[in-house]
């Protein structure tokens, strides 16, 4: 899950127009990020990157009726169709094809570059307390109403609506003050405060059709209306998502492809059990799929009627999430015991036949405010341990289980059902059971698994989060996402809150990651999350399958992908 599925680049003063402004920081570098296309590469974190560029461009030879439809695979439940309340990869990848937002940022070469999406170009204060849209003009919605500055207003005031209850988009909008029109095409987004990050999250944000938010009200979760070059269809709840294609579709970016897309429809099928969407892959039923079990991927890397891309990301790691209210995990001392007794090697070549590089901390690699010094700061050591569980009260019985005034010591980890972590939370409740701590599994599905980590039912979750921009942090560690947001970890600290808010207003580069890294080092002293593993996305297609492209983080674009 975890996904705010949002695309960013380097923050950068100025004006922007034309095809593109390019961004070198290394965090958004093409070979290391989620949205690239890439064949599977040996080992660890490795990858070959390749974008899919043969559909690009404004035109095609492809005739109405020759066009074919689509199917992928998708592994969660939508918990609604409105982007700007959802978080989900799901969510990310139907919303990529029925919504654009103002900019795009896409990978280039070793670099990655902005290009012009629903804004023609657009100005930055040098405060980063502003943002200027100069929009295009011949854009409509679905529902032939055009997009206009009042959309832009209409999008962002509705993110930060309590009423939509977001889950991903208002954290990463940050201090949002208001959208002005200046005039029917050129809206200014203001910030009560410097802002750096929103340069970077901007390409996320779905602009969103304010007819269709004023005809369905709340229903516009089941009924959205976009820009993009597909049209929502149905939604057939347990089943699918279809999206049909937008023949009036012209204003993509020439690297995916700026005209009408290529495929008649995609129907996004709803298979959360990870076998059942390979053997549907195998069968001809769906022609791409991701988060598949590691072996069935291995078991095609070779194969020439499949592809399998393979990609790093920046972004938050694997990990599981340590409840820090619910007993016993309200302890510190308890949750470092967790880390220590957690092996990490031994669940990637259990589980994942090496493809991943262990985690440290709660940054990937390649990510700002990633800390080299804390490589290795809990690394597995189950005799350290049961060390800290001594010093916690918690002694081994005969039985060897541990326990506290006759309470025995026992953890409630509930998993979400076909996410990736169902072989990991069963592998670590033997690591856990060998220095004596007793994990009951229980597993639940999307939307009601956020409901219970909302509640805090837990004292472990699982979860992982694509962004790339550290501002994240805030969406998972901010005090003010407890119970509604995705702090499930329920760990509150003002000092962070207040250190994450100083480095969105830090404009300059270096300095901002440094305050991440300070922020990264008082996460990782609380011990709130176990990672497990960096990022990787894990896409299979049909060798029928052409075309397809990623955003910057593992988002597929269909924009230029044909049968």
């Amino acid at each position: 899950m975890g996904a705010a599925m949002r695309e960013g680049v380097t923050t950068h003063a100025g004006r922007a127009s034309g095809v593109e402004a390019r961004h070198p920081l290394t965090r958004r570098r093409f070979m290391g990020l989620m949205g690239t296309a890439g064949v599977m590469a040996a080992g660890g974190g490795g990858l070959a990157a390749l974008l899919e560029a043969c559909s690009s461009g404004t035109t095609s030879s492809n005739t109405t009726s020759s066009l074919q439809p689509m199917t992928m695979a998708v592994f969660q439940e939508p918990d609604t169709l409105d982007p700007a309340a959802s978080g989900l990869i799901t969510v990310g990848t139907i919303s990529r094809c029925v919504f654009d937002s103002l900019i795009w940022s896409l990978p280039k070469g070793s670099s990655n570059a902005f290009y012009p999406a629903l804004a023609s170009s657009w100005d930055i204060s040098s405060d980063a307390t502003s943002y200027t849209f100069h929009l295009r003009q011949d854009v409509k919605f679905h529902d032939g109403t055009p997009f206009d500055a009042n959309a832009v207003k209409v999008t962002f005031d509705h993110i930060v609506d309590p009423n939509t209850k977001s889950k991903g988009s208002a954290a990463a909008l940050g201090p949002y003050k208001e959208t002005q029109v200046v005039d029917p095409h050129t809206a200014k987004v203001v910030f009560t405060a410097p802002n750096a990050a929103f340069i970077n999250e901007v390409a996320g944000f779905a602009m969103l059709s304010p007819a269709a938010l004023q005809k369905y009200g709340a229903d516009f979760a089941k009924n959205p209306v976009g820009t993009g070059p597909f049209k929502f269809k149905e939604y057939v709840v347990g089943q699918h998502v279809t999206v049909e294609r937008n023949p009036d579709y012209n204003w993509g970016p020439p690297p995916i492809r700026s005209g009408p897309a290529l495929l008649s429809q995609i129907t996004f099928r709803i298979l959360s059990d990870p076998g059942a969407r390979f053997n549907a892959l195998q069968t001809g039923e769906i022609h791409f799929a991701p988060n598949l079990n590691p072996q069935d991927v291995a078991s095609v890397k070779n194969n020439a009627q499949y592809h399998v891309y393979q990609v790093a990301s920046t972004g938050m790691p694997w990990n599981i999430m340590i409840n820090a209210q619910r007993p016993p995990t309200d302890d510190p001392t308890v949750r470092k015991a967790l880390l220590y007794a957690t092996d990490q090697q031994a669940i990637i070549k259990t589980l994942f036949f090496g493809l991943h590089t262990a985690a440290d901390e709660i940054f990937t690699p390649i990510t700002p405010g990633y800390d080299p010094s804390l490589k290795g700061m809990y690394s597995h050591d189950p005799v350290k341990a049961g060390q800290l569980l001594d010093q916690a009260g918690w002694t081994k019985g005969s039985n060897g289980m541990r326990q506290k005034n006759g309470q025995p010591l026992k953890l409630s980890f509930i998993n979400i059902t076909g996410f990736g972590f169902d072989d990991i939370s069963q592998l670590m409740q033997s690591q856990f059971r060998d220095v004596g701590i007793q994990v009951d599994i229980s597993d639940q599905s999307f939307p009601a698994v956020g409901d219970a980590y909302n509640r805090g039912d837990h004292n472990l979750a699982d979860f992982f989060y694509y962004d790339v921009d550290p501002y994240f942090v805030r969406a998972i560690f901010g005090s003010d996402q407890i119970a509604h947001g995705f702090n499930w970890e329920h760990y509150s600290n003002p000092q962070l809150d207040a250190m994450v808010d100083r480095a969105n207003a830090t404009s300059d580069a270096a300095a901002r990651t440094r305050l991440y890294q300070q922020a990264n080092k008082i996460i990782s002293d609380a011990a709130v999350i176990i990672p497990i593993y960096n990022s990787d996305g894990l896409f299979v297609s049909t060798s029928k399958l052409k075309g397809v492209q990623f955003t910057v983080n593992a988002t597929p674009l269909f924009h230029g992908a044909s049968m």
